[in-house]
């Protein structure tokens, strides 16, 4: 819709938001293809907004330079979502729900298969591969707030490559959202969208200050998410926020036929949980663990991560977002790397053969999941809920080596506890919960320790003890498994096109919020 946007300016609005730490070629793969991707939708299916002349609608999301981002309402994810599933299903693909993955197996240093639950039945299913795509999401639940739903993103993605001795990036680089729902405490860590801000919206603390404004006042309540995100969280700290420990965010601005075109998502979420109007009254909102910038080490070019035969897709993988994801990059990430990553992977099944399974593992593996399975112990859900607990006071919005140590030290008596998970496998929620404490563990150790390393802010990952940006720390941070310890070492980041320079060095955000 802004005839001056670009690839390049996208590209340059990445890196910025990124903390310079970014992969330069995943970036550049990701917004060249970008407009594609939104016609690959299209003809999917997608229903995007669109303008009286029929072209899609754009609107801001925080920092970027332009209006990018398309959308349907403020259900945008869900839009694809549905349209995905609907072209599985014309194609008649083969896929199984509700199975628990818990094992990849490996031959010759390849990966050839994996081991799982089945949650309905109790069953155990064993699979043979020629390939494995990862593409299980992030790991936004190992913090106690989060916009995730309670049963995914626990870092089981991450524990499978881990444990085929994967490399990780950037794993301290966590964003935490701005504006998550605060109350009900049902409701608590629910997505309060970007759209709302995007389409006017305002925040607010309660003495009815406008307090972007002392954070940045070019780009105001559309300032890069962690800008926002520890405005917030200085505000309630200071003693300025809410009863319920939040500030307010006002869309009172637009009307209620407007709100429900636009953002009727979000209406009926607050009309469901708390009982607002938000066309009438303000929500109250804190920030939320959101997106995980880090993860599986990958090469973009190909989808391949540093096991033979193992790729990885989406918020599972590193390199793309940096040290922080600018808004509306995460969807158009999935399209763009699902496509290029099948692409190669289809390559590679033609050219490679099956893998005999090794017999001797399988069954080791099994023993071991049966060992686990017992009646007495500390009640996983509770654990579950205590790592939880853990991360969110102690590596979450701000971060200080004392607190980060203290997280580290209490994950390591959590590794010796015996978790109680019952003998049942059929539909077994402290199975499940026991499952999840397994694969949170070393998804921790790892955020902190990487945390620990980047003495530095940057991006999401905001120090009190070292506040400021430091060039020594313009490089990513990489772990990997030796020995049965996690090691890290860093990356040197791949040099900046030129031309691409040239946009980074025009400044942020050219347009100026009233």
């Amino acid at each position: 819709m802004d005839k001056q946007d670009n690839w390049k300016m996208h590209i340059a609005d990445t890196i910025r938001e990124g903390g310079y730490i970014n992969d330069t070629y995943a970036v550049l793969t990701l917004c060249k293809n970008a407009p594609n991707a939104i016609k690959d939708l299209v003809n999917y299916g997608v229903k995007f907004h669109k303008e009286i002349n029929g072209k899609i609608t754009q609107r801001f999301f925080g920092a970027a330079t332009y209006r990018r981002a398309c959308f349907s309402g403020d259900h945008t994810g869900k839009e694809i979502l549905n349209s995905l599933v609907n072209q599985v299903e014309k194609r008649k693909i083969r896929f199984l729900d509700e199975v628990y993955i818990f094992s990849l197996l490996k031959k010759n240093n390849c990966v050839n298969g994996a081991i799982g639950l089945d949650l309905k039945t109790g069953k155990i299913i064993i699979f043979n591969a020629k390939i494995i795509i990862l593409c299980t999401g992030g790991f936004s639940r190992v913090f106690e707030r989060s916009s995730s739903r309670f049963w995914e993103n626990n870092g089981d993605g991450i524990k499978l490559a881990y444990d085929v001795n994967a490399k990780f990036m950037d794993m301290e680089m966590f964003q935490f959202h701005p504006t998550g729902m605060v109350y009900p405490k049902k409701a608590q860590g629910i997505l309060v969208t970007e759209a709302v801000r995007g389409e006017g919206g305002i925040l607010l603390n309660n003495k009815n200050e406008r307090f972007m404004r002392k954070y940045d006042k070019k780009r105001m309540e559309l300032s890069a998410r962690d800008i926002v995100a520890r405005a917030v969280y200085s505000e309630i700290k200071k003693g300025n926020g809410t009863k319920n420990h939040g500030v307010y965010l006002d869309i009172t601005s637009k009307t209620k036929d407007y709100i429900l075109k636009r953002l009727p998502k979000m209406y009926w979420q607050f009309k469901k949980y708390a009982n607002i109007d938000i066309s009438k009254e303000k929500m109250e909102v804190a920030p939320t663990a959101h997106y995980s910038m880090g993860g599986v080490y990958v090469d973009h070019k190909t989808g391949k991560t540093s096991v033979k035969n193992l790729f990885a897709i989406g918020e599972i993988t590193s390199g793309v977002h940096g040290a922080n994801r600018l808004g509306g990059n995460s969807l158009a990430e999935i399209i763009v790397f699902g496509k290029l990553t099948a692409r190669n992977a289809i390559k590679d099944l033609k050219k490679i053969k099956f893998l005999d399974l090794d017999s001797t593992l399988i069954r080791k593996f099994i023993k071991k999941f049966y060992d686990n399975l017992n009646s007495n112990g500390k009640d996983s859900l509770k654990i579950k809920k205590k790592i939880q607990d853990i991360m969110w006071k102690n590596v979450g919005v701000v971060r200080n080596g004392k607190d980060m140590r203290n997280a580290l030290e209490e994950l390591q008596k959590i590794k010796k506890i015996k978790l109680k998970t019952g003998k049942k496998l059929k539909n077994n929620l402290k199975l499940i919960a026991a499952l999840d404490v397994i694969n949170m563990i070393p998804t921790c150790e790892m955020i902190i320790k990487s945390a620990l390393f980047r003495k530095e802010s940057r991006g999401a990952h905001y120090r009190e003890d070292f506040p400021k940006t430091l060039s020594k720390y313009k490089l990513n941070i990489v772990c990997y498994l030796e020995n049965g310890e996690i090691k890290s070492t860093t990356r040197k980041i791949p040099e900046i096109p030129n031309d691409i320079k040239r946009y980074l060095n025009k400044g942020v955000n050219v347009h100026l919020l009233e």
